[in-house]
């Protein structure tokens, strides 16, 4: 009879298949796809991008990015509709241009 005191280590033997398997679930977890906005989701984030150009107000941006969803604080300085371009400047005075691609919500905070 084998007596163990706890000196041993017991390890799991796994099989390489069932280690890609693994791997492979953790880095797909959290990806998503691109959300695909309709006409009043896009007509209510233009009104509420130029109400905020207005009267200066910050804006919480989500957007979309290699399968995750990103979140951008900022005011909206400029609209480039020739390239498709949003200039925000972030709370640290940093000037990010998003793509209209990106965006899949705006807020007010």
């Amino acid at each position: 009879m084998l007596k163990d005191r706890g000196t041993k280590k017991w390890v799991a033997m796994m099989l390489p298949e069932h280690v890609a398997a693994v791997k492979n679930e953790i880095n797909n977890q959290d990806k998503i796809e691109q959300p695909v906005l309709d006409e009043d989701k896009l007509n209510d984030i233009d009104i509420l991008i130029h109400e905020a150009m207005e009267y200066n107000q910050l804006l919480k941006f989500s957007l979309f990015s290699n399968g995750y969803i990103n979140t951008l604080y900022g005011r909206t300085v400029y609209i480039d509709y020739l390239n498709n371009q949003l200039r925000i400047q972030d709370e640290k005075d940093q000037i990010h241009y998003v793509s209209f691609r990106k965006l899949v919500d705006v807020e007010r905070t």
